[in-house]
Parts: C-alpha cells; sequence; structure tokens
C-alpha cells in the first residue's frame, strides 16, 4: 500500500513565514522613516586650529554644532547678525555672523549645527543651519 504525502503547513513553515513577515515589516519601517542629514560630507572645525590662526582657514567650508550664548552686536538686522556659539566639543567660544537673507529667529540657549565658511577677518559666516 502506498503512502500519501503529508499535506499542510508544518510549524517550521510558519515560523519561517512570521519572521519573513516581520522582516519585511521592519525594513519598510525604517526606509519610510529614515531621515537625510544636509550636513552630511562636510568637515567638522577644529576649534584649536581656528584659534590658533583662523585667517589661514579663510574661504574653507566647515561644520560646527554648539549652543547659541548671546548676540555680540548692535548692527541693524538688516547687516545680519553676529552671535557667540559654545562649540560642545572644547567649550570654547567662536563668532558664529548670520546673514540677514537667513531670516531665522535664533534665540539664546538654542542648539545648532552650522555649516559655515570662514570669512578673511575670521568670523565664521552661517551658510546653513539646523536646529539641533
Amino acid at each position: 500500500m502506498a503512502r500519501r504525502a503529508q499535506s499542510g503547513l508544518k510549524p517550521i513553515h510558519l515560523v519561517g513565514l512570521l519572521l519573513l513577515l516581520g522582516a519585511l515589516i521592519g525594513l519598510g519601517y525604517v526606509m519610510l522613516n529614515r531621515t537625510t542629514d544636509p550636513m552630511t560630507g562636510i568637515t567638522a572645525l577644529s576649534t584649536e586650529e581656528y584659534l590658533e590662526s583662523s585667517t589661514a582657514l579663510s574661504g574653507n567650508t566647515y561644520r560646527i554644532e554648539g549652543t547659541v550664548d548671546d548676540r555680540l552686536d548692535n548692527w541693524r538686522a538688516m547687516d545680519g547678525r553676529l552671535f557667540s556659539v559654545q562649540v560642545s566639543e572644547a567649550g570654547s567660544f567662536l563668532p558664529v555672523w548670520v546673514p540677514a537673507n537667513l531670516e531665522t529667529n535664533i534665540q539664546r540657549g538654542q542648539r545648532y549645527v552650522f555649516k559655515v565658511r570662514v570669512l578673511e577677518t575670521g568670523i565664521l559666516e552661517v551658510l546653513e543651519l539646523l536646529k539641533a
């Protein structure tokens, strides 16, 4: 007498199917909730190098992250604003000039990531900023 093949799903098949389904759901969640950092690929500014010779770095673009300490000027807002930013890595304060065309509301104590260009005067001109 010939034996018939057993039909139906075995428990190992159900476990494999559940693992595959979980992996697909997890991958979909990661793909939908990923964010891109526009500051990726920009060199971080070395505070020590900047404090030693800021003019040697002029014209270069860097990334800094820090907390806005205070406004340093009494310029008209249409000319831009100069802030001191406490950099996280060393606790040093750096001068950061925010041009008027950025039109952002910067307040003391807020943490930002800045894309800056070193001017010939040694001041850091903000090209882009993100609230951290």
